[in-house]
């Protein structure tokens, strides 16, 4: 009988109940430390981790099958880790309609600035501002968010297109209108999007970033927007804690008033929640059967 632990995931009773004929259930609250979740998975042979420490303590696992409720974990060595038998699962797919409602609010806003206007109380003059319509969208990134990204902009009329790993990045970008970052953390992709790619936009253009800062320098980008290449841009700044306006990468990205900032919170709907609880328990399941989903090969 396998033995789970389930730390600082908060389960319904359906999923309980599910749970109870798989094997020895453990509940635990949230791990403090990457000591501490060691000392919680001690014995055990599935984790059904909140993610608290748990990047960090990859490394030091043994013969353990691991899944959590979102999608994005940080970088490490798959392949390293399945030699200790380590395997991961996410939960792919689970907050994809909240991220995407999240980007089309950006993409909306950079072009259109309705914010300005709303629950207005003095007369102002009308400003003309652009239209979706025709505009060019570059992806960078074609994974689960990605592709899906693309739906809610054609039907606004933008023409889109995709970076892919093999493609020229500058020659991709070149004519973008508006580059909407949906990169995956692996070693390929680390500082990807740099000063050279930020430098060589087509001015006027803007940028949207919902992933890990790990993908994209932000340095460049301020750079991009102080010498008026790019227009504008949002970001919402994953991985830092949710809500926390008070970290260093979040004050930065604040101190230019170009840059619309949100402190982690694209994904933030009831529905994602819901949603990642499930696919983690879902994962498994899966598992237990032999029949694995969601697992993460990252390199």
């Amino acid at each position: 009988m396998s033995k789970i632990i389930i730390s600082g995931v908060t389960l319904n009773e359906n999923q309980k109940s599910r749970l109870t004929s798989l094997g020895e259930i453990i509940y635990l609250p949230s791990a403090t430390s990457s000591d501490d979740l060691l000392k919680q998975t001690e014995g055990a042979d599935i984790l059904y981790s909140n993610g608290a420490f748990l990047l960090e303590s990859l490394p030091k696992f043994n013969h353990l099958f691991i899944t959590y409720p979102y999608i994005e974990l940080g970088v490490f060595d798959a392949e390293e880790l399945k030699k200790k038998d380590v395997i991961i699962a996410n939960a792919q797919g689970g907050n994809r309609p909240s991220i995407i409602e999240w980007v089309m609010f950006m993409v909306l806003e950079l072009f259109r600035k309705f914010i300005p206007f709303v629950r207005v109380t003095e007369n102002n003059p009308i400003q003309i501002q652009e239209s979706l319509s025709g505009k060019k969208v570059l992806i960078v990134g074609k994974g689960s968010i990605g592709t899906k990204i693309a739906i809610p902009c054609q039907a606004f009329g933008m023409i889109v297109d995709f970076f892919v790993r093999g493609d020229n990045l500058i020659t991709k970008a070149a004519n973008a209108d508006i580059v909407i970052n949906a990169l995956n953390c692996n070693s390929s992709s680390y500082n990807l999007l740099n000063e050279e790619f930020f430098m060589s936009l087509k001015p006027g253009s803007y940028f949207i970033s919902f992933v890990r800062q790990y993908t994209y320098d932000l340095d460049a980008l301020l750079k991009a927007i102080d010498q008026g290449i790019i227009a504008g841009a949002a970001i919402d700044c994953d991985p830092e804690k949710f809500g926390d306006t008070d970290n260093a990468f979040y004050q930065k990205a604040l101190s230019n008033p170009k840059i619309l900032v949100t402190p982690h919170i694209a994904w933030s709907t009831k529905q994602a929640v819901a949603n990642g609880v499930e696919i983690g328990m879902q994962n498994i399941e899966l598992f237990l059967n032999s029949k694995p989903q969601n697992i993460l090969k990252k390199i």
